[in-house]
């Protein structure tokens, strides 16, 4: 399995992403957490993509339901990136 240039950039892990932790401030020095797992409350697909930045492309998570991206995260924002097990049939 030959892995692309861009697969190395966004995302190397072949398994795809099924829980992602979140972590932010609310803006009143308190740290909140949120959640999201593919199919819980709507969430189909949890996916790494990048942004353009000032300097240099950045690091995010989507979240979607359905055809709906329901929140975006850069890398900063991430607690923990959980990945699914790899079904037997992808490895041959």
């Amino acid at each position: 399995m030959t892995v692309t240039e861009a697969e190395k950039t966004v995302h190397a892990v072949k398994q795809p992403i099924s829980k992602v932790i979140v972590r932010y401030d609310d803006y009143q020095n308190q740290v909140q957490g949120i959640t999201y797992v593919v199919g819980e409350n709507g969430v189909t697909r949890i996916e790494a993509c990048k942004k353009n930045g000032e300097y240099c492309d950045i690091p995010y998570i989507r979240v979607w339901s359905g055809g709906q991206c329901l929140a975006e995260f850069n890398q900063h924002h991430l607690a923990g990136v959980f990945f699914a097990k790899n079904n037997p049939e992808q490895e041959q």
